[in-house]
């Protein structure tokens, strides 16, 4: 009914005679969502994405206005084809932010940094996440991907970090409402009108602590402007296929041990050199069949395990006067086998006035439902079987050997089930991605209510009420795989019992917020303010419940167990009560100055520790304006800023002031329960974190506003840091957690937009740079304590180092000698480690930088985004288990013969004075490759594994064609066609040394700890199309 109801408004709407026509600017480029209406009516409508429009002209009426922001109005007469030249007002600066609560101010007059990016800019990648189309497109912002799976998840930083060890995501407003930036990656980017990124704390004067860490503000679409309706239909197809891969060797195949002996049923490579023979693959059958394939390496047959992802996606919306709907079907398919995800949006936003009121409502309805491959659930099964040391589905594939082929091995293959598979010790991965699954669905509900009332001309009270509600339920299967009796005997295989889990998962948060504000001009002065409260709970519930074995084959359900039932539940209730103020002076639309405060009171701290007050005061000047002499031709705009703000941030889990108690291992135990205290004490007068900010910059426009430039400086002082200090387990605890650390955060940004960088008849060439510069230092830690540890492995880690940035890589490394000589042992060969770890490099990249080139020649656009970061350092955990299994390019060195260690050196006694006598190794050479690579000397080293991160990037293309609008006066329906095409993640270049991994990826959430790649899909290259109509 809905679509019904839509074509049947299309219709009634276009059933009557038109004008169309072509908005530009002054060098000919075509300008988007230009408004035009006609004269002394209330019809109207706005420039579509080639910058036409198409306008019913009621009887008697024939002068338009054309206005656009920046630009100067024109009201001209009304004729078919015609083209709407607007020239810039030379405030090209002076556009219009969202900015605090929602509220629209002038950029010119904003005393911090903040950057715009429309939709068109959003959207022209077509990229599925809000945050991917993001990317290189704004200073500052560093963006990386979780993973490439059909959620394809990211995670967001700006400049830096803020806090050791709490949350340093930003904060996501959408509509005014502050909500989890979870929700980022289910919004439809198709209903966005702009991003607006708030990169500085002084936002978070105003949105509290949630914005510390800088805030994206996302605005919706919101009903057509002019009241003309306007419906746009786009579909799309992208296919997905890895672009890159680990390099593997492919010069020796099965087998183990020192020998190098042929083992059929080896999942190592540490057999002979293929030699093109052929060989027995695999143990015989139980009926004494065996299979026999050339022993010589098959191209890609690892790669070849993964499909091409597939994404389909259909969008539909109506935008009339006072509303706007629309709808997203998105279905995704995962290169990893059997994985998908189909994605169903509905939003509504409406808006309607009344005098002095004016009421506002947007609801966003999101279905996700999918199935996937549980690494969790086969870790599960690994960790009760204590079997094999494979971290899940990604080391099952790498450790095939490059003579196997992988993709004959689907389970309905008569050597691909379980009795079968050629590998005595591992799952076939097509065995595990059918046994190990999880199916679920997911519910996101986000509304919000708006009224205003308008008293007095320089007043208005607000109330703003909003709800955010997901529901996560899904069910993680363990399917019933039992080996034959033949099976069980020669080859040692398990039984794997029929499991289930079900796990519901609930967030939700209640917002009310009452603020008043006021806007009032006295002589030369514009006064503003904004007074407001705001009263926030979340309350998170988790239960679940698993049971094995399960009775009935097939049937996935607790209440068919005949082993014991695990439960899990938890409940969390969080509240927060804020006041908060600004005050605003401008003086003659030039000079601003505003002043903001904040007191938070939080449930997560003790009473006396839990109510905390932050100040910020920040001020600009438009000098173009306050001094004119000294605008000109070449000198269109020129503004200066500086802002100061103190920030507090109680960012600590809820009741983690209470010890709590846990289950003791083997209780129950005959009935009765057993639980013992916490390992972990926080101390009960915890206060909050604080950041003192300092930001000065300016914004500048020239050569009539064709080069623009943005720059700021930031120095961040945070202080009061929350972390773990060890303690004596003598008082019952092994650490506790304090208020002690205090690290600096400081950088720069700016951008640069060319517009036009080329402007040759109907040929228009623009450029966008970004680039951000972010550095940090440890100054002080815990007394007594010159390090601390974030996270990653025994051989490789995050620390914090006093005098060291936040953070670095802890690393083992070889011992070496006074001129950085690696030391063998004399009679071995093998290098010797070092007992103290190895400080080496920064975990997050100092430079950003992107590269926005745009083409435009008539209807055709051309488009592109480059992005490159650097200066930091990956670690790649894949690494240690390829060694082991022979499989990693490396291991494949000199022929697998006895080598002498590179710039090695052994020792030869001491001297006189005691000291070791370093001599340079040339002829004791390590006893065994496989000793090596397979052994402790190399994998347990983890600057082995540690990489430089940097790298450039083809990060996307788009090619848009509008069609002419001469092409479409065969109807009255169609108003505009574009077909694009587009690619993300094109191309990658990286440094020799990394051999294993894109360092965009990472298993770790939070950026602070580095990218480290274990047991993640392989990174993605997209190719895509689409088209879009409107009516």
């Amino acid at each position: 009914m809905l679509l019904a109801g839509l074509f049947i408004t299309i219709g009634v709407a276009l059933a009557q005679s038109q004008v169309s026509g072509t908005v530009t600017d002054e060098n000919g480029e075509p300008i988007v969502g230009a408004a035009v209406r006609v004269v002394d009516t209330k019809t109207g409508t706005v420039t579509n994405n080639d910058g036409r429009f198409n306008l019913t002209l009621p009887t008697g009426k024939r002068s338009i206005t054309v206005s656009y922001l920046g630009m100067k109005t024109v009201t001209v007469k009304a004729s078919n084809g015609m083209t709407v030249k607007l020239y810039s007002e030379d405030r090209k600066l002076d556009e219009v932010v969202v900015t605090a609560l929602g509220i629209k101010r002038q950029k010119r007059d904003l005393g911090y940094s903040t950057e715009k990016v429309d939709s068109k800019l959003l959207t022209e990648g077509k990229a599925v996440n809000v945050a991917s189309g993001l990317q290189g497109k704004v200073a500052g912002l560093n963006i990386s991907t979780l993973n490439s799976g059909v959620f394809e998840n990211v995670k967001i930083n700006m400049r830096g970090i803020r806090s050791l060890t709490g949350n340093n995501n930003p904060m996501l407003l959408l509509d005014g409402v502050p909500v989890s930036l979870n929700y980022l990656s289910s919004l439809n980017p198709n209903d966005i009108d702009n991003v607006n990124i708030l990169k500085g704390t002084s936002a978070a004067a105003i949105y509290g602590p949630d914005a510390r860490n800088g805030v994206i503000v996302v605005t919706t679409k919101q009903g057509a402007e002019g009241g003309a309706p306007r419906v746009t239909f786009s579909s799309s197809v992208q296919a997905s296929n890895i672009s890159f891969f680990p390099k593997f060797q492919e010069r020796f195949g099965s087998g183990g041990g020192t020998g190098y002996d042929f083992i059929p049923y080896e999942n190592e490579s540490w057999g002979p050199e293929y030699d093109g023979s052929m060989r027995q693959l695999g143990k015989p059958d139980e009926k004494g069949n065996v299979m026999k394939y050339p022993y010589a390496p098959i191209k890609n047959n690892r790669k070849d395990f993964f499909n091409t992802g597939l994404t389909f996606q259909n969008d539909l919306s109506l935008a009339m006067k006072d509303f706007y709907i629309s709808f997203q079907d998105a279905r995704v398919k995962g290169i990893v086998p059997d994985d998908w995800n189909q994605r169903t949006g509905l939003r509504f936003n409406g808006s309607r006035e009344y005098k002095n009121f004016k009421v506002s409502l947007g609801a966003n309805y999101i279905q996700q439902n999918y199935d996937v491959y549980s690494s969790k659930a086969m870790y599960n099964y690994y960790k009760g079987q204590d079997v094999g040391m494979h971290d899940g589905l990604m080391d099952l594939v790498f450790a095939t050997q490059a003579w196997v082929p992988l993709t004959k091995f689907k389970t309905d293959d008569p050597w691909g089930n379980y009795n079968t598979y050629y590998c005595d010790f591992s799952l076939n991965p097509y065995q595990a991605i059918e046994t190990f699954r999880e199916k679920g669905r997911k519910h996101d509900f986000i509304g919000n209510i708006d009224l205003k009332y308008s008293p007095f001309s320089w007043m208005d009270l607000n109330l703003r009420v909003a709800v955010t509600h997901r529901n996560i339920s899904f069910k993680q299967k363990q399917k019933n795989v039992s080996p034959s009796e033949y099976a069980a005997k020669e080859r040692s295989f398990r039984f794997i019992p029929q499991r289930v889990s079900d796990q519901n998962e609930q967030y939700y948060r209640l917002s009310t917020e009452p603020f008043i504000t006021l806007h009032k001009t006295v002589g030369d002065f514009n006064l503003g303010g904004v007074l407001g409260t705001y009263m926030r709970t979340n309350r998170e519930d988790y239960l679940g419940v698993a049971a094995s074995p399960l009775k009935i084959l097939g049937l996935y359900n607790v209440s068919g167990r005949t082993g014991e039932v695990s439960p899990t539940e938890r409940t969390i209730r969080t509240r927060m009560f804020s006041v908060y103020g600004s005050a605003t002076v401008t003086y003659k639309n030039f000079a601003t100055l505003e002043v903001t405060g904040r007191n938070d009171k939080v449930s997560v701290l003790a009473p006396g520790h839990n109510s905390y007050f932050y100040p910020g005061v920040n001020a600009s000047v438009v000098l173009t304006d306050a001094i004119p002499a000294i605008k000109s031709d070449f000198l269109n705009f020129l503004k200066l800023r500086a802002s100061w703000n103190k920030t507090g941030n109680a960012d600590v889990a809820a009741y983690r002031l209470n010890t709590p108690f846990e289950q003791k291992d083997g209780f129950p135990y005959d009935g009765l329960p057993g639980y013992k205290t916490g390992e972990r004490k926080t101390d009960p007068n915890l206060s909050p974190e604080f950041i003192n900010s300092t930001e000065v910059g300016f914004e500048t426009s020239m050569l009539k506003n064709r080069v623009t430039l943005d720059f700021t400086y930031y120095n961040q002082k945070n202080t009061d840091q929350l972390i773990y200090i060890r303690t004596s387990r003598g008082t019952g605890y092994t650490s506790r957690l304090v208020n002690a650390a205090s690290f600096r955060n400081y950088g720069f940004e700016t951008t640069l937009k060319l517009t036009p960088l080329v402007n040759f008849g109907d040929v228009n060439v623009n450029l966008n740079l970004n680039y951000g510069y972010n550095n940090s230092e440890v100054l002080s830690l815990y007394e007594g304590m010159d390090n601390f540890f974030l996270g990653g492995y025994f051989m490789a880690g995050a620390y914090a180092v006093v005098g060291k940035p936040a953070f670095i890589y802890s690393a083992k490394d070889y011992k070496r000698d006074p001129q950085g000589r690696v030391v063998v042992d004399k009679e071995t060969g093998l290098p010797q480690i070092q007992e103290q770890n190895k400080y080496f490099g920064r975990t997050m990249p100092i430079h950003t930088l992107g590269i926005n080139p745009s083409i435009r020649w008539k209807g055709l656009t051309v488009s592109a985004v480059f992005e490159y970061k650097g200066g930091n350092y990956s670690f790649n955990y894949q690494g240690t288990t390829m060694a082991w299994d022979g499989q990693s390019r490396v291991t494949a060195a000199n022929s697998r013969q006895r080598f002498v260690f590179p710039n090695s050196v052994y020792i030869d006694g001491q001297d006189a004075n005691g000291n070791p006598v370093y001599v340079a190794n040339t002829n004791h050479t390590v006893n065994s490759n496989y000793a090596y690579f397979h052994g402790d000397n190399y994998r347990s080293v983890g600057t082995n594994f540690l990489f430089s991160a940097n790298t450039w990037r083809w990060r996307e293309l788009s090619i848009t064609y509008s069609l002419p609008a001469e092409w479409l006066k065969f109807q009255n329906y169609v108003k505009g066609v574009d077909v694009a095409f587009t690619g993300r993640n094109l191309m990658l270049w990286l440094p020799k040394s990394n051999e294993w991994s894109d360092p965009d990826f990472s298993v770790y959430k939070d950026q602070s700890a580095g990218t480290i790649t274990s047991e993640i899909n392989p990174p993605t290259r997209t190719l895509g199309g689409s088209i879009t109509l409107t009516f």
